[in-house]
């Protein structure tokens, strides 16, 4: 766990925007806590609480209107209370307009150099008000690098992390500023 608190600050690298967030102790488990800036301007404020094992277990988005995700300890999802069967069996949240998600699964799936895991999160589609289900493969490369594949497109992204596993570098999309 992180000890106290932890703050970050990415930029965009493939447009505009930016995501400032927190990472804290909380509840058992850890608290997500951040705002992220898109390329029209649109602010949106986000919060993700994890069980103590680091799977998702809510999450709290301001877009046009408020959205709620809940993970039940048997990996059933619901979206505004309506269930998500589609996403069943996934155990954590991916909001695609912020590096901060990809933490649940770094630090939940504790890889070894060289070890590789298969995973699908559950992807919230904001334009269509759904959760998806969106395969990963995580490969852990060195002390502090993992290389992601979307199982989807074939695209692989490279990630650098800091100490407590929160992403420092998401190559061409987000960088930490220090």
């Amino acid at each position: 766990m992180i000890a106290g608190a932890h703050a970050v600050v990415w930029v965009r690298q493939d447009e505009p925007g930016n995501d400032a967030c927190r990472f804290a102790d909380a509840e058992g488990g850890y608290l997500i806590d951040g705002s992220s800036t898109d390329a029209k301007g649109n602010i949106l404020p986000y919060r993700i609480r994890a069980r103590g094992d680091g799977t998702t277990r809510r999450a709290r988005i301001r877009a046009k209107s408020r959205i709620f995700v809940r993970r039940a300890p048997d990996n059933t999802w619901r979206l505004n209370g309506t269930p998500a069967p589609a996403v069943s069996g996934a155990e954590d949240i991916d909001l695609g307009f912020t590096p901060a998600t990809l933490t649940l699964p770094i630090r939940r799936l504790k890889l070894g150099i060289g070890d590789e895991a298969e995973i699908m999160v559950a992807r919230l589609d904001l334009e269509n008000d759904r959760l998806t289900p969106l395969p990963l493969v995580f490969r852990r490369i060195a002390e502090e690098e993992y290389d992601c594949l979307n199982a989807d497109t074939g695209r692989t992204s490279h990630l650098v992390v800091d100490g407590h596993g929160i992403i420092q570098r998401h190559t061409g999309q987000w960088i930490a500023q220090t």
